[in-house]
């Protein structure tokens, strides 16, 4: 969204960009948890049922079951919830200091430190969000199986 004042430095610009990326990102991240949900829903539920009306063929069972376990492993592998849920809370926390921004409500009262105060906030707000990010890789990453053998 756009800034409708004459004030449209590189301090709002640069949270203007900061709040659209994370906008677009969590749009997109839910609508990647949504899809992936009613897949996981959908396709469990035919299991049975493609059992009972191929009782003699069991591949269409299992390739609805491949479907599941590829489902679940891209959900595993990209994050999606955390994701939107990251990406929701850092644009929430970009808008709102784009309106005391605007309406130069407290730290952005004075008008010689506003610009770098509304930058360094943002610059915060984007460390703790990748922090999250690294976070989340990480945890994922130590719970990778390993091929070297386990104590003895």
């Amino acid at each position: 969204m756009a800034d409708s004042s004459p004030e449209t430095g590189y301090a709002m610009e640069l949270a203007n960009g900061s709040y659209e990326w994370y906008r677009s990102r969590a749009v997109l991240t839910r609508r990647a948890h949504r899809v992936s949900e009613v897949v996981l829903l959908v396709v469990s539920a035919a299991i049975p049922i493609s059992a009972v009306l191929w009782s003699t063929n069991a591949v269409v069972p299992a390739i609805l079951g491949a479907v599941i376990v590829v489902v679940s492993g891209m959900r595993t592998a990209f994050h999606w919830h955390e994701n939107y849920i990251r990406f929701s809370r850092a644009r929430e926390a970009v808008e709102f200091e784009r309106r005391l921004y605007r309406t130069r409500a407290a730290p952005y009262g004075d008008a010689a430190t506003r610009d770098q105060v509304l930058v360094t906030a943002v610059s915060r707000i984007e460390h703790e969000e990748m922090a999250g990010w690294v976070t989340i890789a990480s945890r994922a990453r130590s719970e990778e199986p390993t091929s070297e053998p386990g104590p003895a």
